[in-house]
């Protein structure tokens, strides 16, 4: 198993699991935002800077979602995987619901069905520099009586992309990477409320569901970057620290 118990580095392949990182009330306050917002499989992510009723500035909106009580947590990861100054991203801080769906039927829709592919959160431009994915999930049972995620335990170095149902896409991907090391190692952790899963932006994960689990799953969804690497993804308004 390549999870890190101890030491705050955090490498492509690994992770970290933080229990009770988000407060109650700011779980309660996100709760509120899905069951208003997010009532369908159709329904679109909600970007929290955009989100008028957490604060009238961006700042504000971060904070009454609790990203910072996330950022607080993860900091000895984040320092040692990207430095003492840190980008929030705009365009990656987001509440998403997330249904039971079997693989059979996400891969009859022909996409990337609430994300059942394996995929990396890093881009083509931004290649292989650092970033450090966050998710607090906001019910109990997330990788169990609900959807979670599994993550591939292989130290991938560079973005390679996505590999979703197009063809056999996912077992030529999945036989590539038991070929190169030696085996297809897949971990898919449990989180209660609040609880906090950190891992690298090459770290190939995919959205573990099948139509068997009692109900959706609500998550808040945090990217970080180095500010100098702003250009590889869409403008601001971004949130530095540091």
């Amino acid at each position: 198993m390549l999870q890190t118990a101890q030491r705050p580095h955090l490498q492509t392949g690994e992770h970290q699991l933080l229990r009770a990182v988000l407060p109650a009330a700011k779980q309660q306050r996100l709760q509120a935002l899905a069951d208003q917002n997010l009532l369908s499989q159709g329904d679109r992510p909600l970007y929290i800077a955009q989100q008028e009723a957490l604060g009238s500035t961006v700042i504000q909106r971060y904070r009454a979602a609790g990203v910072h009580c996330l950022l607080d947590a993860a900091a000895p990861w984040l320092q040692a995987l990207l430095g003492e100054r840190w980008l929030v991203l705009a365009g990656k801080v987001l509440l998403r619901r997330t249904w039971p769906l079997a693989e059979h039927d996400a891969r009859g829709l022909g996409h990337n069905a609430s994300n059942l592919t394996w995929h990396q959160d890093s881009n083509a431009s931004h290649g292989s520099r650092p970033m450090a994915v966050l998710m607090t999930v906001l019910q109990d049972g997330a990788g169990a009586a609900r959807p979670g995620l599994s993550l591939l335990e292989a130290p991938v170095q560079r973005f390679e992309g996505v590999f979703g149902y197009e063809g056999s896409r996912v077992e030529s991907f999945e036989r590539c990477m038991a070929e190169r090391y030696g085996g297809l190692r897949v971990l898919t952790p449990v989180l209660n409320a609040g609880d906090l899963l950190l891992f690298d932006g090459l770290t190939f994960h995919r959205t573990y569901a099948h139509a068997a689990m009692e109900g959706h799953r609500d998550a808040l969804l945090v990217r970080v970057t180095r500010p100098e690497d702003a250009g590889h993804f869409s403008p601001g308004p971004h949130w530095l620290i540091g």
